[in-house]
């Protein structure tokens, strides 16, 4: 085999390995268990995006309050009274396990455990990781996710329990 033939062999299998990765993810991305392991990451991280999964009955409540501003509102309170920012109370997951305990065309209850970690500082991670300082946080909730639009998001109720 000549040096061209190799090279049009290795971009031809790298070119396949990309497609087959990228549909795979594509299709993952719309799974309730994907969509359970997203949200559960942001809202761990008190990230406000974690309102892209979240359902229009579960986003605002019945006084049109919108639940992530409030859940996220009085997360900076908790972290101001206990004299931290509000990072302090970030948790990144470092394990994330999903299953899907039933579905159907509408609805799907997902159990999810998550181990995670205190958030402070990319550089806390590796100074405690060196001198075993860093605690794991283990986490297990059970979402509902309802079909909206053709795509699975976190039903009501998920921030209503945290407040």
């Amino acid at each position: 085999m000549n040096t061209r033939t190799k090279l049009i062999f290795i971009l031809t299998a790298l070119t396949i390995g990309l497609c087959l990765s990228a549909s795979c993810a594509w299709a993952g991305g719309s799974s309730p268990a994907a969509v359970a392991k997203q949200f559960t990451k942001s809202f761990y991280m008190l990230d406000d995006d974690m309102a892209e999964y979240l359902s229009e009955d579960a986003l605002t409540n019945d006084n049109d309050v919108n639940m992530v501003e409030l859940f996220l509102r009085l997360k900076q309170d908790e972290a101001r009274n206990r004299g931290y920012d509000v990072s302090y109370l970030q948790m990144f997951p470092i394990l994330t396990k999903t299953h899907v305990v039933s579905m159907d065309d509408q609805t799907a209850v997902v159990d999810v455990k998550i181990t995670a970690l205190r958030s402070i500082n990319p550089l806390y991670r590796a100074v405690g990781y060196i001198f075993c300082l860093l605690e794991e946080h283990d986490f297990d909730t059970t979402l509902t996710l309802v079909k909206e639009d053709g795509e699975w998001k976190v039903g009501p109720g998920v921030l209503a329990l945290a407040i």
